[in-house]
């Protein structure tokens, strides 16, 4: 599977003053929870692999029928040493029609992207990132789900 890189407008700065935009390897993906309780919902997500896990916003937890709160809670420290509030859930997540069993993190906390990490994503797929080309190619490591 292959997606281009999404152009995100983007703020000039000292270090680059004529930036107008940039590009963010965002891909377009469906989450569903598991046995499809809530039914699914699409939206693009960033490939971050300097995150340990998947994290997503609550509310699209919600949306798929996730009870968010009813599960493990887990801190998430980033960069600067801030910490997030997520709690762990077992989805599906389904890219370019191939569903595959995964773990992601859902918080409350305000984040700028979904984010698609190392445990449940990156584990799951061999990835090709092309700056050159703007293009990021995706290869199932495992047989998706049924």
């Amino acid at each position: 599977m292959k997606f281009k890189f999404t152009r995100l407008p983007a703020n000039p700065t000292p270090a680059f003053p004529n930036q107008k935009s940039c590009f963010t390897p965002l891909i377009p993906i469906r989450l569903c929870s598991k046995g499809n309780a809530g039914g699914y919902v699409d939206f693009k997500a960033l490939l971050d692999s300097g995150a340990h896990v998947s994290i997503f916003p609550a509310q699209i937890g919600e949306i798929i029928g996730l009870k968010i709160k009813n599960d493990k809670k887990q801190p998430i420290y980033g960069i600067g040493g801030q910490s997030i509030e997520t709690y762990r859930h077992e989805v599906i997540i389904e890219i370019g029609g191939w569903p595959f069993d995964a773990i992601a993190c859902f918080t409350y906390d305000k984040i700028s992207f979904p984010v698609l990490g190392r445990e449940g994503f990156f584990n799951l797929f061999e990835i090709k990132i092309d700056y050159s080309k703007e293009t990021i190619e995706l290869k199932p490591k495992e047989k998706p789900t049924k």
